[in-house]
């Protein structure tokens, strides 16, 4: 395919603005891809861009594998699993909460257990003080009578 160097300039030009029509840029596709020769070192981009651009669209289209009537079988296959699956994943997440309520539970016992042996050790402080006081009233008991 021998096509003119300044209307391939002016194609790529055209293309870089957006203005091409798929019909043109087809063309320059297929100019890129045939071109077995060597280019000019101005148009090797687009040569990568192209044939880049060519490649995606036939990965494009091998990948679109026809589809087939599944068979009832494979599909009740996937909604078995699917269900498998919601059912293992629910129970999973429930687990999950279990064990997030049982350590808070812990940590709750943990820090009340903590108050009251700080309630404990001030009510034996207190205790001693009240000792005092109790001796202190009984003497004056004694001295008053």
């Amino acid at each position: 395919m021998k096509t003119n160097y300044k209307t391939i300039q002016a194609l790529l030009e055209k293309y870089l603005e957006g203005q091409t029509s798929l019909e043109e840029e087809r063309f320059l596709q297929r100019y890129f891809r045939d071109e077995a020769g060597p280019l000019d070192p101005n148009l090797e981009w687009a040569r990568d861009v192209f044939l880049y651009t060519y490649g995606e669209q036939q990965l494009k289209v091998s990948l679109e594998a026809p589809r087939t009537n599944a068979s009832s079988g494979s599909s009740w296959m996937r909604i078995a699993a699917s269900l498998a699956l919601l059912i293992v994943t629910s129970f999973g997440v429930y687990r999950l909460q279990e064990d997030y309520q049982e350590r808070k539970m812990q940590e709750a016992y943990v820090e009340t257990k903590k108050a009251f042996e700080l309630i404990s050790k001030q009510l034996q402080h207190a205790q001693k003080q009240v000792v005092y006081l109790d001796y202190i009233d009984q003497t004056a008991q004694k001295i008053l009578k």
